[in-house]
């Protein structure tokens, strides 16, 4: 599928709006604009070399020119694209990076609906665009990241638990299954991430939350699918993670 059509011809900042059925997406791909993707509904994901952003409902992503990454639908999406020209992307982020929208860029996200790319810079409408830059500039992150390790003895483990992520196995275990030491691949999961191999599950199982919770699945089943023995113990990780319970994450 294609989501980005003839940018040469539009505005300094133009805005295009499309809805993603479950499981689609693009291969890698870029594009040679600065590019904001705010997702009205579902769960997105951005996958880069080095890892995978969610984007969940309500939130965006800012995606730097140029950059290869491929696009998926974990549901039902849909979006609106923002591109910025260089001179209208000098403040924003230089690297991916998912950042909060506040009720105010909500609805002047929601506002752009309304916009099509025939309008004139100087109109109200170009000053709605001008003013959702200013905003995302200003934007606080939503650390949704999972990093990609690149050493095989990692990935034989991390590619295992994106498939089968109620696995509690331990680098212990994981390193009889590699031929190396626990200590070997902590110190190497650490380097390669800049996170443990604790804190690479809890992010994993943040993002598989984030998507569950979209789809309407109640806080039992996710805790189950995840491998955890009790709501409770899920509850206190996802709180630890992201500041609020999982509950009060799909209020906000």
């Amino acid at each position: 599928m294609t989501i980005d059509s003839n940018l040469e011809t539009l505005p300094p900042i133009s805005v295009l709006h499309r809805e993603i059925p479950a499981l689609a997406g693009i291969n890698k791909y870029q594009h040679h604009q600065t590019q904001c993707i705010y997702v009205h509904s579902g769960v997105l994901a951005i996958i880069t070399e080095h890892g995978r952003y969610f984007i969940p409902p309500q939130q965006a992503i800012i995606i730097p020119d140029e950059l290869i990454h491929e696009l998926l639908a974990k549901t039902e999406v849909k979006l609106s694209i923002f591109y910025f020209i260089a001179e209208e992307s000098t403040h924003l982020p230089t690297h991916p990076q998912v950042i909060t929208v506040d009720p105010l860029l909500t609805a002047l996200m929601n506002e752009s609906l309304q916009i099509s790319n025939d309008y004139l810079w100087e109109s109200s409408d170009g000053r709605l665009l001008r003013l959702i830059r200013d905003k995302l500039s200003q934007a606080k992150v939503l650390d949704t990241f999972l990093p990609y390790p690149k050493d095989s003895r990692l990935t034989n483990i991390t590619e295992r638990l994106l498939k089968h992520p109620s696995l509690k196995s331990d680098l212990n275990f994981w390193g009889k299954f590699v031929n190396a030491s626990p200590r070997t691949l902590s110190r190497v999961f650490k380097k390669e991430t800049n996170i443990t191999y604790s804190e690479w599950r809890q992010r994993l199982n943040i993002q598989i939350t984030i998507k569950h919770l979209s789809l309407g699945d109640s806080i039992n089943s996710i805790a189950e699918l995840l491998g955890y023995e009790s709501s409770s113990a899920f509850i206190y990780m996802f709180r630890k993670q992201m500041g609020v319970s999982p509950s009060q994450f799909l209020k906000n």
